[in-house]
Formats: C-alpha cells, sequence, structure tokens
C-alpha cells in the first residue's frame, strides 16, 4: 500500500492538469474573448511547435539557462558565505538580516533598471539581476538553519574533539542544511525569474526574448507558450534536482515520515 500512493498522488496532479486543461478550452469555447487575446490550448500548442520548428525555442532555453546557471552559482557562493556569517556574528546578523529582508522583498523586475544604468545592454547586467534577486534568500536560509542548530550540538562534537576550524564544515552546515536548501529552491526560483524579467528588455536571445517578442507582435499564443515552458521547466526542475536532494536530506535527518496505508 505505502507504494500506491505515491502512483495515486501522482494520478491525481495528472488529473488535475487534464481538468484545468478542459476548463481552460470550455472558457476559450465560449468566444467571449477574442482569440488574439485569449489563445485555446490548441494554439498554443501549436504557436510552440512552430517556434520549436523555427529553431529559436532551444537556442533561448540555452541561453536562459547558461546566465541562470552562471549567475546564480556565485548567488549561491556568496549568499552561503555571508549566511555562514551571519549564523555565527551575533552583530553580522543583526545588521545584515533587515537588509536582506527588505532586499528579498523588492521585486525582481525592480532590479533591471539600475542594471541598465550600470552595465547598460549586456549580459553583465542580467548576471546582476540573478545575483541580487537570489542571494538574500540564500543568505537569510544559511543563518537561520544555523541559528536553529541545537546547542548540544555544538557541545557534543567540541566534547568529542572536533577543532574549531573543522566545525563549519563538519557540524554547522550539514546541520543547517534542511534550511538552507530551502532558501536554495527560493533562490534560484527568485533568480529565474530576474533572468526572464532582465531578458525582456537587454537581451537578443533567452525566453525573456521571445515574451517581448510576442508582445510586440502581438502573438498571445507565444506569449502563453513561452509562459508554459517557463513553467514546465521550473516543475521539472522542482522535481527531478532539488526535490530529490531535499527529499534525501529530510530522510537522512530523520524529517521525513513514511507513508502509511
Amino acid at each position: 500500500m505505502k507504494q500506491k500512493a505515491p502512483i495515486l498522488d501522482k494520478l491525481y496532479v495528472a488529473l488535475f492538469y487534464l481538468v484545468l486543461i478542459g476548463g481552460w478550452q470550455l472558457f476559450f469555447s465560449f468566444g467571449k474573448i477574442p482569440d488574439y487575446i485569449f489563445p485555446s490550448p490548441a494554439q498554443v500548442a501549436v504557436r510552440l511547435y512552430e517556434i520549436a520548428r523555427e529553431g529559436l525555442l532551444w537556442p533561448s532555453l540555452k541561453a536562459t539557462l547558461y546566465r541562470m546557471g552562471a549567475g546564480y552559482s556565485i548567488a549561491l557562493s556568496i549568499g552561503l558565505a555571508i549566511g555562514l556569517l551571519m549564523g555565527v556574528s551575533h552583530i553580522a546578523h543583526k545588521c545584515a538580516k533587515s537588509l536582506f529582508l527588505g532586499l528579498q522583498t523588492l521585486p525582481t523586475a525592480a532590479w533591471v533598471p539600475i542594471s541598465l544604468l550600470i552595465f547598460g545592454l549586456s549580459d553583465k547586467g542580467i548576471y546582476f539581476v540573478i545575483i541580487m534577486s537570489a542571494m538574500p534568500s540564500v543568505a537569510i536560509a544559511t543563518a537561520d538553519g544555523i541559528l536553529q542548530i541545537p546547542p548540544i550540538y555544538i557541545r557534543a562534537a567540541r566534547t568529542l574533539g572536533t577543532p574549531a576550524y573543522a566545525m563549519p564544515y563538519r557540524i554547522v552546515l550539514p546541520a543547517a542544511l534542511p534550511q538552507i536548501i530551502t532558501g536554495v529552491k527560493l533562490g534560484w526560483t527568485l533568480g529565474w525569474h530576474g533572468a526572464v524579467s532582465a531578458e525582456l528588455i537587454k537581451s537578443s536571445v533567452g525566453l525573456g526574448y521571445l515574451l517581448y517578442m510576442g508582445r510586440e507582435l502581438n502573438d498571445s499564443p507565444q506569449v502563453i507558450a513561452i509562459m508554459v515552458v517557463t513553467i514546465l521547466f521550473g516543475l521539472l526542475l522542482d522535481q527531478f534536482v532539488f526535490g530529490v536532494v531535499e527529499l534525501k536530506i529530510r530522510k537522512r535527518w530523520g524529517l521525513e515520515k513514511e507513508r502509511s496505508e
């Protein structure tokens, strides 16, 4: 029975999306909104196929992923380093957390104008938007994860002879991993938003650029098609990358309960 539960969950999810698409088609069939504003699922699927056949989809997706990979790697490194400092220093935590909370509430698109002023129309500006969108969440989650570590872990490590220089990577970071992974996921999501938002203005290739061209040409099927691609990629990434890592860590720390009948 335990093995049937995940299968049933997947069936429920598939049924949900089938109902969602069916409702979309039903609403379109009423004809209350012109199809050039609100296209049908079939029109969106056909336009997505055309974009792929024209050789525009893969280069755009590849460009966005490359920028995201480079920018997010920098954001992750900076966020982990600052979060570690905030977690071990009371003064750093008090000074920096309010700043990062404020930055976290700032819409990702708000970084685009300042990046234009600093870097102009270049990929450096896109990297800047990704870093500034993703880094605060990683830093806050890392600091909170460290501060929530039970003190007995540190005392036990010291009793067992763990040297001070090895404490961060042997005890502190592993114990804070469940909380850090949550921040890493949120940081990726916000960075992804920032990348697409920046590409709307600053790029000639990428998913954001395809959204921009769809808007300029009044091509609503293209706009919705690229939105769907962006959503699907986010879901796949969460399911097969972050989801797998998070599940393993939660099981390792006994935070994931076994399913019962």
